[in-house]
């Protein structure tokens, strides 16, 4: 069997006429028949409250702690300094003071828990300093500027009965509907608003895009887009390293042994 992994989220109205599934994701809308007998602007309002209420609902249940890149690179660079200025064994040493024997396994994405994986013998510092680089050039450049206009998407039907705006807070953050969008059905309407909803979005990411591109940011968004293939890539390369320097091993095994 595979593993699909968990279902999306699903929020219902309160009275029970608008679903909104993966609300903080790719929104899926749901209607009932119930839902169509309302008036054209108290549906739109009414589908726009639900799609907002189920992105606030998935935030708040995937709410935790989390650490920025900053820290991240913090923490990386101190591990780096230590192992070539005190040696693995110190490294090893102070990290168990610092988290204490007794100390709960923290967060897989905590920078410490990731530091701590890497306390293993003959770690390789080359490692560390290409991570090091990948998140120092995610860092701003003096004079940049910090805070971004926030930016909308918008999207329209293809028969101008449904209009869905996007925002960075929510997928959906505004729904129109013309006088004659009940005509659909529920079940044709609500297919329309999830198919305009997600061109709204792919709209706002578009308009992101360019806004960053024109900050004069250290990677544009197309760079940040291959970084997962720049990573497979330094990946293959470790790879690599590790088996020429296995086969050397076992060549050096074998002439020691005379074989």
């Amino acid at each position: 069997m595979t593993d699909t992994g968990p279902p999306p989220p699903t929020h219902t109205s309160a009275d029970g006429g608008v679903t909104v599934v993966d609300g903080n994701g790719a929104p899926v809308v749901r209607l009932t028949v119930e839902a169509l007998r309302l008036p054209a602007r108290e549906l739109a309002e009414l589908v726009t409250w639900t799609a907002r209420e189920a992105a606030d609902a998935v935030r708040a249940a995937e709410a935790h702690e989390s650490r920025s890149a900053a820290d991240a690179l913090a923490e990386l660079k101190n591990l780096r300094d230590g192992l070539r200025q005190e040696g693995l064994q110190a490294v090893i040493d102070r990290k168990r003071a610092e988290y204490g024997a007794d100390e709960e396994d923290l967060p897989p994405d905590d920078p410490r828990s990731m530091a701590r994986m890497g306390l293993a013998d003959q770690i390789p510092t080359a490692g560390l300093d290409a991570a090091i680089r990948i998140l120092e050039r995610f860092q701003p450049r003096p004079g940049t500027p910090a805070e971004l206009v926030p930016v909308t998407g918008r999207a329209t039907g293809p028969d101008e009965t449904v209009t869905v705006e996007s925002t960075g807070e929510y997928p959906i953050a505004g729904v129109l509907l013309g006088i004659h969008a009940r005509e659909l059905g529920p079940e044709a309407l609500g297919k329309e608003i999830t198919e305009t909803a997600a061109k709204a979005i792919a709209d706002l990411k578009e308009r992101q895009r360019a806004q960053v591109d024109g900050l004069g940011l250290p990677l544009t968004m197309e760079q940040v887009d291959g970084l997962p293939g720049e990573m497979d890539a330094y990946g293959d390369k470790v790879r690599g390293q590790y088996e020429y320097l296995r086969r050397q091993h076992d060549e050096i095994i074998r002439r020691l042994h005379g074989k």
